[in-house]
């Protein structure tokens, strides 16, 4: 028998998200099948092949999901163009100029890790999530996204550095003279209007690294510490839902599982109706001010 069920409604950046949720008791007999059991073994056998997985492309979606909608657009000044603009969300690409391949573990060990402490200790980046390609050369790269803004010539600076300390600029000193590559790009996105979607399909990729051993992606602590806000679906909120529905019959999809009801475009405070939804605010200031430090 059930435990309980109740219908909850899920937030996301450009949905609301209604399902049942339902509360099964402890089977202590044999929760899991056999066939469960191998499915689980198999997961955590592809979880290092390079691919993606089902549920890690889950874990990945509601990452992204919650990284946008904390994202809090403020004022900066670029030090490269000397002007300034509204700042949302950067993206680093960090590459490697070494002929010979490095292994994703050496990658990550020697470069990756190091660079991702350097930026949380020295410019206080507490929320990003980072991948993992293989470029057409062979030799892998690496996305990170943030919201946080760090002046492009210190990544350049810190990233090489890295890099030479591994040896990796050898090669490229002997045939330039230096130790400054032009290894990393980093832009910020403005005229994304759908950013959450642009992410997920560049991030999503079933398969990214055919021949690499080793995480495809990972992300701040933080992010893996929050789920999306779920409020419980009250009469005011079923009224509130049932009018949008009725006004705008085409933001809806109802699938075996859920009812998805499309809310890109809508005025906040068409959303901010539905009752308990007011300390959403609150949940997002809570992934964003996440004091335990990230280890990924």
């Amino acid at each position: 028998m059930h435990l309980y069920k109740e219908n909850r409604l899920q937030i996301r950046q450009n949905a609301i998200i209604g399902y049942t949720y339902t509360e099964y008791p402890p089977d202590n007999t044999g929760y899991y099948t056999k066939q469960q059991r191998l499915a689980m073994k198999e997961s955590r056998k592809k979880a290092y092949s390079g691919s993606l997985t089902t549920g890690a492309k889950k874990r990945l979606t509601k990452s992204i999901e919650l990284l946008c909608q904390t994202i809090k657009p403020r004022r900066i000044y670029n030090t490269t163009t000397k002007t300034r603009h509204t700042h949302r969300l950067a993206f680093i690409t960090l590459t490697i100029h070494q002929t010979d391949k490095i292994t994703a573990k050496d990658a990550y060990t020697k470069a990756l890790s190091p660079f991702l402490r350097w930026m949380r200790y020295n410019h206080k980046v507490n929320m990003y999530i980072w991948k993992v390609e293989e470029q057409k050369r062979g030799q892998i790269h690496y996305h990170i996204t943030t919201p946080a803004y760090i002046p492009h010539h210190e990544i350049k600076d810190k990233w090489n550095n890295l890099c030479s300390k591994a040896g990796w600029l050898n090669e490229y000193y002997e045939k330039n003279g230096h130790f400054n590559p032009n290894s990393t790009d980093i832009h910020s996105v403005r005229s994304v209007k759908n950013l959450s979607g642009y992410l997920l399909k560049e991030y999503c990729k079933s398969i990214q690294n055919p021949h690499t051993q080793g995480k495809v992606w990972d992300c701040s602590l933080n992010l893996k510490a929050y789920g999306y806000y779920t409020i419980i679906e009250k009469t005011s909120n079923n009224n509130m839902l049932s009018e949008l529905i009725e006004r705008s019959p085409q933001r809806v999809t109802i699938t075996e599982f859920c009812l998805i009801i499309n809310t890109k475009g809508l005025s906040q405070n068409a959303i901010m109706t539905l009752e308990n939804l007011h300390q959403y605010d609150t949940h997002k200031n809570k992934i964003r001010t996440y004091k335990r430090e990230a280890l990924h």
